[in-house]
């Protein structure tokens, strides 16, 4: 799995969680990780109602197993203002990584992403440097580095 610049979304306006899971499901079709944004926002959501995927520092990571999915993905998006969500530290979400996963893909993939971005996660220097970075290609280049993209 590759992380490029195309997988990242700065200045997102939105004013809800909801309206960001559309919003990442419209763009994970433009940018061909599913032809069925419709069905791919009901991944994420029936996966936010059974336990939230807000973690803390701002940082949240929906994810979706499904059929709707084409191939493995990551899109990680920065927001203009923070939204509501359910976290650890009980404060709002600024940054999110939406992962991806066909069922074909479900067991050790899904897996090791969620894995490896967790454990990146825990580092203050990655969350900190993560958020002083602005350009989408150094962004994806980061990301990728850190949480062994490439190898997934």
């Amino acid at each position: 799995m590759k992380f490029e610049k195309e997988d990242v979304l700065l200045n997102v306006n939105v004013n809800n969680k909801e309206s960001l899971l559309e919003e990442l499901s419209k763009y994970a079709q433009k940018i061909g990780f599913t032809k069925d944004p419709e069905g791919l926002l009901g991944s994420f959501k029936k996966r936010e109602e059974e336990y939230s995927t807000g973690l803390q520092d701002g940082f949240a990571i929906p994810h979706a197993k499904s059929e709707a999915v084409e191939k493995v993905g990551i899109i990680y998006a920065r927001l203009e203002k923070p939204i509501e969500w359910k976290t650890y530290d009980n404060k709002p979400v600024t940054d999110v990584f939406a992962l991806m996963v066909p069922p074909k893909n479900a067991g050790n993939t899904h897996l090791k992403m969620l894995a490896n971005l967790s454990t990146a996660l825990l580092e203050d220097d990655f969350k900190k440097d993560l958020k002083s970075l602005n350009d989408p290609e150094e962004i994806a280049n980061y990301i990728s580095k850190k949480i062994g993209a490439n190898e997934l």
